[in-house]
């Protein structure tokens, strides 16, 4: 393919970009991801990420996509309930329960997953948990994850997918020693299935790059931190390959409509005064900027301004005091 050629399928795919539902954030991503890659959203417990990661998913329904969220982590009752919160009707988002049995000690081998468990629409879901086989508990592994997902695109043909959370992949899905092996070869599948895909991460409060981070295309990463006025959140985009992007750091609250990224307020013109000789002019000295402790881990500390630090919670008020 010739250069200007190549340009140009780089422009479109570009400007086709995927919008991810959140306020600010396609704003943040300079219109939305690149199509048919993956992408980690990462965040401490109570963050967002799966708020953020529902919100994705729903807007692909308003496009009228199909979507698929894939639980690892709570059963489908409890993110359907968790849900209601917001008011969101996500009864045409499709899911997958991928959550482990209760595991049998007998001598009982257990089941292949495709022989007990099919994707349904949330709608169908019941508001109770499922329960474990009476026969036996089926077997689930990173393997039967890809392979159920293989066959899915098959039958049905998903342009968004939800993983949530890699975490849980990594620690209780995989049986073999090569975790990041098995990592890699399940961020390729989602690649090669061709689907724009958010996979949750969970994050200690000190953490370090994961290799998830470094194979997928980019990481939208939550933040949460205490400072004078309570609890305050924030957004940053820690990578995103193929386009360019907002690198600061943003506030955002998670409202009852869900999560909404703040606009970054315009910058304010420098004042200046006038210098002891006639027709000379010169900067008004700042006072330098002191930075509180308790600011977002490894991301730019937040402005030292209190007219830029978001004030307690009024008519977009933070849903709760943790995020889902």
């Amino acid at each position: 393919m010739r250069a200007d050629c190549l340009a140009c399928a780089v422009r479109k795919m570009i400007k086709e970009k995927v919008k991810t539902g959140v306020p600010g954030l396609d704003e943040m991503l300079e219109g939305g991801l690149i199509p048919a890659r993956a992408y980690i959203v990462s965040g401490t417990t109570g963050s967002g990420k799966t708020t953020l990661a529902m919100q994705f998913l729903l807007e692909g329904v308003r496009q009228g996509e199909r979507v698929v969220y894939v639980c690892l982590d709570a059963p489908p009752n409890e993110i359907k309930s968790d849900m209601r919160s917001y008011g969101w009707d996500i009864g045409r988002i499709q899911v997958f329960d991928a959550t482990p049995d209760i595991m049998s000690y007998d001598k009982t081998p257990v089941r292949d997953v495709s022989t007990e468990r099919r994707v349904i629409y949330f709608k169908d879901v019941p508001d109770t948990i499922r329960l474990t086989s009476e026969r036996s508990p089926v077997d689930m592994t990173i393997n039967t994850i890809q392979e159920i997902l293989k066959q899915e695109m098959k039958e049905r043909r998903y342009t968004r997918v939800v993983i949530d959370s890699l975490t849980s992949l990594r620690y209780f899905y995989i049986r073999t020693s090569e975790e990041n092996s098995s990592m890699m070869s399940f961020l390729r599948l989602l690649s090669d299935l061709e689907v724009t895909s958010l996979l949750t991460l969970h994050l200690p409060e000190v953490s370090k790059p994961e290799v998830e981070v470094h194979v997928a295309r980019g990481e939208i990463r939550l933040h949460k931190w205490i400072d004078g006025r309570g609890l305050v959140r924030g957004i940053t985009i820690e990578k995103y390959r193929g386009s360019s992007h907002d690198h600061r750091l943003r506030f955002m609250r998670i409202t009852p409509e869900g999560i909404v990224v703040k606009p970054v307020a315009p910058e304010k013109p420098a004042k200046r005064v006038v210098g002891e000789l006639e027709g000379e002019e010169m900067e008004e000295q700042q006072p330098p900027q002191e930075h509180s402790s308790a600011q977002p881990p490894e991301a730019a500390p937040p402005p030292s301004d209190p007219e830029d630090i978001p004030p307690p919670p009024t008519d977009m008020p933070d849903h709760g005091g943790d995020g889902i």
